[in-house]
């Protein structure tokens, strides 16, 4: 009998000493069941620390597959000049954090800007930039940083690689998305909207058609 009860508390202690790594190992795989799409939409507050950041991808790849604005700041206008109402971000994704710059990126950034003596008050930009296809895990880089004190901003792309490009503006200070638009045709044009004076602005674009050279130009109006 003291046999039988020895070997019972042997057994429930063994069994109450695996059950956390059992219940960890099931939340593992669970986890690395879930399609992208599905890791995006789970509860980052209480999944498990080492998943926190694979989530943030999935999202990232979700929130820049489509288009979007923030508090109506970035519009877009068809080639055949028909304004597109774009979704806000908080409609879209509820709950979900604006993209940000990683602090040193944005850092950098503004680093560029302040290097001058004096703020040139005008987005001016005509220039070739390489397209690359969209990172899953971070924002591209914007290719050109300004101020401006004029009440829009166009984005537009006089040449392509391919068929189409992603585009959108970012909040230099805050690091922070203002916009993005997903597969603009050649005709297309971005806008930023009442931007404030004196804040740092950045344009991005990227593709998700042929990698390669564009002919970009960011400019007041």
């Amino acid at each position: 009998m003291k046999k039988n009860a020895l070997l019972f508390f042997s057994v429930l202690t063994l069994l109450l000493l695996l059950t956390p790594s059992l219940a960890f190992a099931n939340d593992q795989q669970d986890y690395n069941s879930l399609s992208q799409q599905e890791l995006a939409y789970q509860d980052i507050d209480v999944a498990p620390e080492e998943w926190k950041d694979e989530i943030l991808d999935a999202r990232n790849s979700v929130i820049y597959s489509t288009s979007w604005t923030v508090d109506g700041q970035v519009t877009y206008e068809l080639p055949d000049g028909t304004i597109e109402e774009l979704p806000e971000f908080s409609d879209l994704f509820p709950d979900w954090e604006v993209p940000k710059l990683k602090e040193d990126v944005r850092n950098e950034q503004l680093a560029k800007l302040k290097a001058y003596d004096f703020q040139i008050l005008a987005a001016n930009y005509v220039g070739f930039v390489y397209l690359f296809e969209p990172s899953d895990s971070s924002a591209t880089l914007p290719f050109y940083t300004f101020y401006t004190s004029a009440n829009r901003v166009t984005m537009t792309a006089d040449s392509l690689p391919g068929t189409s490009y992603n585009g959108g503006f970012t909040n230099i200070d805050t690091g922070a998305d203002l916009g993005y638009v997903n597969n603009v045709k050649q005709g297309g044009k971005i806008y930023l909207t009442n931007p404030k004076r004196n804040t740092a602005y950045g344009a991005r674009a990227s593709t998700h058609s042929t990698t390669g050279y564009a002919q970009m130009s960011v400019v007041d109006g």
